[in-house]
C-alpha cells in the first residue's frame, strides 16, 4: 500500500510539473507537438501503415505456415521453430516495430502460438524495420543511399539486423534450449494447457523472473479461463475462417487504431522532454546549464525515438545514435505494452532483452565506427 501511494504521488507530481512547463512555454510545447505530428504523418504512416494491414491479413487468414515454406528449411532448422514462428519472425524484421509485438499478440490470442513460442519471439522480433531505417534513420546519420560510404552503410545495416537475429539464436540454445518450439500450435487448446508446456516454460523463465506489471484484464464470459485458452476455445467454435473482406476490414480497423496510438505516444513523450530542455533557464551556473542541456539531448531519443533522433542527431555519437535506435525509446516500450496487455505475456522479459541488445549494439557499433574512422571506440 505504501509503495502504491508513493508511486501515485510521483506520477501526480510529474504530471503537475509537465502541466506547469507546458503553460509556461505553450509555444515551445506546440512546436514539439508539431514536430512529432509531422514525423508521424510523413515518416511513420507511409512506412508502417501498409505493413500493419498486410500483417493483419496474414494472421487473420492463417497464412503463416504457407508463407514460411520457402524459408522454413533454413530458419526452422537453425532456430528449431515452427512454420508459423518463421513467418512471425519475418514479419517482425521486415515490417518493423510495433508489428512484431502486435503480430505475436494476435497469433497468441488466436491460438496460433503457444505461450513459450510467443514469449521467445517477443524477446527479439520487435525491432525497427528496414523501411524506417533506410528512409529516416540512416539519412539522419549521413548514410543515405546517395552517400559515398556505402560499405559502412552495409555494415551498419548488417549489424542492426544481425544483432537481434544472433541474440535470438543464442537464446534458443541457452534459456530456451529445453522448450519445445518446433511444433505448430494452431487452435490447439490441449497443448496450451498441458503440464509439459507449463514445466518447460518454468525452466525457460528461471533466469528471467519478470512479470507483466498489471494482470491481464479478464472478459466477463471467461473469468475462469486464461487468455489463450479462452481465445482458442472461442475460435474453435467458429465453423469457418473469416472471408477476405472480413479479414481486411478487421485488419484496417486494427491498423488505424495502432497507427493513431503511435502518433499519440510520439506527441506525449516528446512533450515530456520539455521540462529538461527548460531547466537550463533556471540554472545560473554555466556548468549546470551545460549538464542540463546534455541531459536533455540524451533524454530526447530515450523518451521518443523518431522525434528524439531528429532533435539530437548532431549531439549524439554514431555508436550512441545506433544504440538508441536499437533501444527504441520509452514510447516504443509503452506501445509494446499496449500490444500485449490483453495477454499474459511478460512485459518485463521484453524490457530486459531490449536493454541487453542495446548494450551489445553500443559496444559493437563503437568498434565498427572506430574501425572506419580510425579513432578510439570511446
Amino acid at each position: 500500500m505504501k509503495n502504491s501511494r508513493f508511486f501515485s504521488t510521483i506520477q501526480l507530481l510529474f504530471l503537475l510539473l509537465l502541466c506547469i512547463f507546458i503553460l509556461r512555454s505553450p509555444a515551445e510545447a506546440c512546436s514539439h507537438a508539431a514536430i512529432a505530428l509531422r514525423l508521424w504523418f510523413e515518416k511513420m504512416i507511409p512506412s508502417l501503415f501498409p505493413f500493419m494491414i498486410l500483417s493483419g491479413l496474414i494472421v487473420r487468414l492463417d497464412f503463416g505456415r504457407l508463407l514460411a515454406l520457402p524459408v522454413y528449411p533454413f530458419l526452422g532448422r537453425l532456430y528449431q521453430i515452427s512454420k508459423t514462428m518463421c513467418t512471425t519472425l519475418l514479419i517482425g524484421f521486415l515490417f518493423g516495430f510495433p508489428l512484431g509485438a502486435k503480430t505475436i499478440a494476435e497469433e497468441y490470442s488466436l491460438g496460433q502460438l503457444s505461450r513459450p513460442q510467443a514469449q521467445y519471439l517477443l524477446s527479439f522480433c520487435n525491432n525497427i524495420g528496414p523501411v524506417y531505417l533506410l528512409s529516416f534513420a540512416l539519412p539522419l546519420l549521413g548514410l543515405s543511399s546517395d552517400s559515398s560510404d556505402t560499405l559502412l552503410q552495409r555494415f551498419v545495416m548488417a549489424a542492426f539486423f544481425g544483432i537481434p537475429l544472433l541474440y535470438g539464436l543464442i537464446l534458443r540454445y541457452t534459456v530456451y534450449h529445453s522448450v519445445p518450439l518446433a511444433a505448430d500450435h494452431s487452435h490447439s487448446v490441449k497443448n496450451a494447457a498441458s503440464p509439459a508446456h507449463s514445466s518447460t516454460l518454468h525452466t525457460a523463465s528461471q533466469l528471467l523472473h519478470f512479470k507483466t506489471p498489471h494482470a491481464a484484464p479478464k472478459r466477463p464470459d471467461s473469468q475462469s479461463r486464461s487468455p489463450l485458452t479462452a481465445a482458442s476455445s472461442d475460435s474453435c467454435k467458429k465453423a469457418a475462417a473469416p472471408s477476405f473482406i472480413q479479414a481486411l476490414d478487421a485488419s484496417v480497423t486494427s491498423a488505424c487504431t495502432a497507427i493513431t496510438r503511435l502518433g499519440g505516444y510520439m506527441i506525449f513523450f516528446i512533450v515530456c522532454n520539455l521540462p529538461l530542455q527548460q531547466a537550463t533557464s533556471f540554472l545560473r551556473l554555466p556548468a549546470a546549464k551545460n549538464g542540463a542541456a546534455k541531459l536533455a539531448v540524451f533524454a530526447a531519443p530515450v523518451l521518443e525515438i523518431t522525434s528524439g533522433l531528429a532533435l539530437s542527431k548532431d549531439a549524439l555519437s554514431p555508436a550512441l545514435f545506433m544504440a538508441m535506435l536499437t533501444f527504441g525509446g520509452l514510447s516504443c516500450f509503452a506501445q509494446t505494452y499496449t500490444c500485449i496487455r490483453d495477454t499474459d505475456l511478460s512485459f518485463g522479459n521484453y524490457c530486459l532483452h531490449k536493454i541487453l541488445q542495446s548494450t551489445i549494439a553500443f559496444c559493437l557499433y563503437a568498434l565498427l565506427f572506430s574501425a572506419f574512422s580510425g579513432k578510439p571506440p570511446l
